[in-house]
């Protein structure tokens, strides 16, 4: 028998079976993608080529075709329950921290979703970091599904982007359309939004200020690995962070035109 023939059955049974597949050393790491599941057939299939997956305790994923954003084909991700956890990783990248790209999603659940996006090394469940958690309340692929990530330049080089299903929702999470792109380069009009605006003090305590706020829809701070550790939706002047620990963190602020400025800061 053809041996790579024999590595990609007995990977493709292990994820049918539940378990952590085995990393696909012929896949160089890539500066973009474009996945839209389409040539992934429900429900044999499970993760593309060049992608992972991690089952844990009788979680479930596999590519479905219900009602996908485009074409066949989606991602699914379920399972409740302590350790019942899923994690689909995506393929190894160059550019995972460069700051140039994010990640565009649209997502839908059929009940209140939960999932999280991070990185991991390798297909090592206990090394995923959660950049950013993901409520999910569309249950239909709708103007709200699309998603948009950023990724901290402080993440390690040669982790992998994943989205992780905790076990913490009863609901079914469904994803699709998934691309890694170029940050699209801001016209003169975006530009203006954010040229002005500064958040201060740095180093700072307790407060921090932004100088204005009007176009900002969200505000997220993550620490200095690139873990999420407080989110405002709805963001005034001053923001209290009393609550963080000494440190650095990188301020993000999120503009209602779909373009987002980052901040570094010291607390002392």
């Amino acid at each position: 028998m053809n041996k790579n023939f024999y590595l990609k059955l007995y990977v493709s049974l292990l994820g049918i079976v539940g378990g952590i597949s085995a990393i696909n050393a012929q896949c160089a790491p890539v500066n973009s993608f474009s996945e839209n599941f389409d040539t992934y057939s429900s429900p044999n299939s499970i993760v593309p080529t060049c992608w992972d997956r991690i089952i844990l305790n009788g979680a479930s994923q596999i590519i479905s075709g219900t009602q996908p954003a485009s074409g066949t084909s989606q991602i699914y991700q379920t399972g409740y329950g302590a350790g019942k956890i899923s994690i689909v990783v995506m393929p190894p990248l160059t550019n995972i921290s460069a700051g140039t790209h994010h990640l565009k999603v649209k997502m839908k659940a059929n009940g209140a979703g939960y999932l999280e996006f991070g990185y991991i090394k390798d297909t090592l469940p206990d090394t995923f970091v959660t950049l950013q958690p993901i409520t999910i309340t569309n249950m239909s692929y709708d103007s709200t599904s699309e998603r948009i990530f950023t990724v901290p330049i402080t993440v390690p080089d040669g982790m992998r982007l994943a989205i992780r299903n905790p076990g913490t929702s009863f609901a079914g999470h469904y994803w699709d359309d998934a691309v890694w792109e170029q940050i699209p380069n801001l016209g003169t009009h975006e530009n203006d939004i954010s040229a002005g605006i500064r958040v201060y003090p740095n180093p700072f305590s307790d407060i921090l200020n932004i100088t204005d706020i009007k176009d900002v829809k969200k505000i997220i701070i993550n620490d200095a690995v690139g873990r999420v550790v407080q989110t405002v939706e709805k963001p005034a002047a001053t923001l209290s962070v009393n609550n963080l620990e000494k440190g650095i963190y990188f301020v993000i602020l999120h503009f209602k035109n779909g373009t987002e400025k980052s901040f570094k800061a010291v607390k002392n």
